[in-house]
């Protein structure tokens, strides 16, 4: 099925506007101004400026999701594996952007005023967590350190506000040399 090109337009550009302002400072006449469309279009693809949020939300779980599953390498040993989910990470952060998490932002913002859209950012994190995880099964290591790799994206992801990339990048790198791994 064809995506409406105005329905796309929306989500893009609401995106767009989000993730550099934030979801309050953003209104939806702002985005229907960015986007061309009229607030009627909007309202037929969406009820409510909640209801783009969610739906992008979603679409770049999927993304970030399939970036993941491209990049990062199972096949070899353990070290590689980090390599690869560190550099596929970097490479989202260098693609999307260096202002922060989107989820965590919309978490922050929505906390006791939309649930629905909470949610989902939770569950997005457990996600990856529980992702990052059953990858870690294949390789037999402690359990806990997919919690230690979480911690080390979500470093990258806030570090990468502040520093240069390159620089992040190098860290980053550093990082993953000094993990020493044993087997369970």
């Amino acid at each position: 099925m064809k995506k409406s090109q105005k329905r796309e337009a929306i989500l893009n550009e609401a995106e767009k506007l989000f993730y550099q302002h934030g979801f309050h400072a953003i209104g939806v006449k702002s985005i229907l101004a960015q986007a061309g469309v009229a607030p009627m279009t909007m309202y037929y693809h969406f009820t409510s400026k909640e209801e783009v949020i969610k739906e992008i939300l979603v679409r770049r779980e999927n993304q970030y999701f399939e970036l993941l599953a491209d990049k990062t390498n199972k096949g070899a040993d353990i070290h590689s594996y980090i390599e690869s989910l560190i550099h596929a990470h970097l490479d989202w952060i260098e693609a999307e952007g260096t202002n922060g998490c989107l989820f965590l932002r919309a978490k922050q913002e929505y906390e006791g005023v939309n649930e629905e859209i909470t949610s989902i950012t939770r569950e997005h994190k457990k996600t990856l967590l529980n992702r990052i995880e059953n990858d870690l099964k294949l390789f037999r290591v402690p359990g806990s350190l997919g919690v230690q790799l979480s911690i080390i994206l979500e470093g990258l992801t806030s570090i990468a506000q502040i520093q240069d990339l390159e620089e992040v990048k190098e860290a980053a790198m550093n990082l993953r040399k000094s993990i020493r791994i044993s087997e369970k």
